[in-house]
């Protein structure tokens, strides 16, 4: 709900972000309803045109390869889009082996060190205890938010 520079980017290249997060929901070989709530949210925060969201949720049936997806991307997006994907990989409470090598492929198109993968991975579990925290002041807790606080 914050400012995000997702919104500076051409629809084209927030398509593509949807996109990559599709190839990262689906790296395990399983889609989640949560990974599905996590891409769906990202496309609302991207404010993606309706027509290319549908887009999008027909490649939920047969995704695309990530390098055709990161043809014509730029650096910025990609970078996005690595961010985001980590978000969406660890919705179902873990990173699998599949969704991080795609996460490093993602990192290293955009140019970026595995120390800063890590860092990445690192920030999205502190947004997870941060959003657990807020739950918490409110007394609207989700099941799972005790683990995290």
């Amino acid at each position: 709900m914050l400012p995000d520079a997702l919104l500076a980017l051409e629809e084209e290249q927030r398509r593509k972000i949807a996109s990559v997060l599709v190839l990262v929901a689906a790296a395990d070989g399983t889609l989640v309803r949560e990974e599905m709530a996590a891409i769906e949210a990202a496309m609302g925060a991207m404010m993606l045109h309706p027509e290319s969201r549908e887009e999008v949720r027909q490649l939920l049936t047969e995704p695309p390869e990530l390098v055709s997806v990161l043809e014509g991307m730029d650096q910025a997006a990609i970078r996005l889009a690595l961010r985001d994907g980590a978000i969406v990989a660890s919705v179902d409470g873990e990173y699998d082996d599949a969704e991080l090598e795609i996460l490093q492929k993602i990192a290293t198109a955009g140019g970026l060190s595995k120390p800063k993968m890590s860092k990445i991975l690192s920030w999205v579990s502190k947004n997870w205890k941060n959003a657990a925290e807020g739950r918490n002041i409110i007394a609207t807790p989700i099941p799972g938010d005790e683990n995290i606080l």
